[in-house]
């Protein structure tokens, strides 16, 4: 839009000129052909059209000299270029028609001259400032970009560290229970099995068996309490990442994408399958990558393990590399497997959500 503006103002100081030294049909003619092409050289942009364009208008501008007013509208765009050094060259039509305009017309074209010179700095300055602005938007931008993602990681972190907090201390409970409160009612139970044994007394026998029925009934729930406890307080991510640290065949990345809870059979089985998996890459694989990955998606949970080694033989004859056990294991979740060999080795394993 500048230079659509400075081009106008050029445009209306040139026709003025060209009107007073003219007359009016011949300088219609002039602005049309200017007009022309100073819109070719704004449509187009390019060096090479440029060029070509200003050196058809200085052809015009050696042959008539009304074209010689419109030089500075053309200069312009040229002064934008790499190949401003061809503006020198404008002078050669001034010259041989110097004689053909007044002093006056002379004195004006200069000062025209001199304020395309202003207005060309003024564009490229307001260019500058443009560029400028759209660098700082997008390093800002940037920014924003890396400090949000930063926060999330810290959010995310901290998540892990209060789930893991959680975790440890339910597995300090139920260690507590079971070693303190779960000792002292075995304890009671044979205590009062063995006064049980010596006691003649029918009415005390049986009393005491309803006290050790009770004991029995809460010695069961405490067990179910601790091994629920014991259960919900497995971290799968922590899990795999020990089988990671252990697994040295060759380099082994994690995807892991679990934000909800799993139930407990579940995290049991992707472990269990996870172990067989890398062990069947060490012993029956020349891989030299694997990937694991673990997906929660709205209805199921998504497992694929990929290696990129060559394997002899067909898949279902793999007895003895434990497909079987994993297969297994897929079915006591409902799940689904599918293998496939056509790059590397894969295992695709998903099974729905409870």
């Amino acid at each position: 839009m500048g230079n659509i503006l400075n081009k106008m103002i050029i445009f209306v100081g040139t026709s003025g000129i060209l009107l007073f030294e003219f007359t009016p049909h011949t300088g219609i003619v002039v602005m049309a052909v200017a007009i022309t092409i100073s819109g070719l050289l704004e449509y187009f942009n390019s060096e090479r059209v440029t060029k070509g364009l200003f050196i058809v208008y200085l052809i015009l501008s050696t042959l008539y000299p009304q074209f010689v007013f419109f030089l500075p509208l053309i200069v312009y765009d040229l002064l934008r270029t790499k190949i401003e050094i061809l503006t020198l060259i404008a002078l050669i039509p001034c010259v041989l028609h110097f004689d053909e305009f007044s002093s006056g017309t002379i004195g004006v074209l200069i000062v025209i001259c001199f304020i395309v010179y202003l207005l060309k700095v003024r564009a490229t300055n307001e260019n500058k400032l443009r560029e400028n602005y759209i660098n700082q938007r997008d390093n800002l931008t940037e920014l924003s970009i890396s400090l949000e993602e930063k926060i999330n990681e810290l959010v995310i972190k901290q998540d892990i560290e209060v789930n893991l907090a959680t975790l440890n201390e339910r597995n300090r409970i139920a260690r507590e229970i079971h070693d303190n409160v779960g000792h002292l009612l075995s304890s009671s139970i044979l205590q009062i099995g063995a006064i049980m044994a010596v006691s003649k007394e029918e009415s005390t026998v049986k009393s005491l068996e309803v006290v050790k029925e009770t004991l029995n009934e809460g010695m069961n729930s405490i067990r179910k309490s601790v091994h629920d406890l014991h259960d919900h307080s497995i971290d799968l991510y922590s899990e795999i990442n020990k089988i990671f640290k252990n697994f040295t065949f060759c380099k082994a990345t994690l995807n892991y994408e679990i934000t909800g809870e799993m139930p407990a059979k579940a995290k049991y089985a992707i472990i269990a399958i996870i172990k067989e998996a890398l062990s069947n890459v060490m012993k029956h694989s020349n891989a030299d990558y694997v990937t694991i990955s673990l997906y929660e998606h709205p209805k199921l949970f998504k497992l694929i393990i990929y290696d990129n080694g060559k394997k002899k033989g067909d898949v279902e004859n793999f007895k003895g590399m434990g497909l079987e056990s994993i297969k297994q294991r897929v079915g006591s979740l409902n799940g689904i497997i599918n293998i496939d060999q056509s790059k590397g080795f894969r295992i695709f394993i998903s099974f729905m959500k409870p």
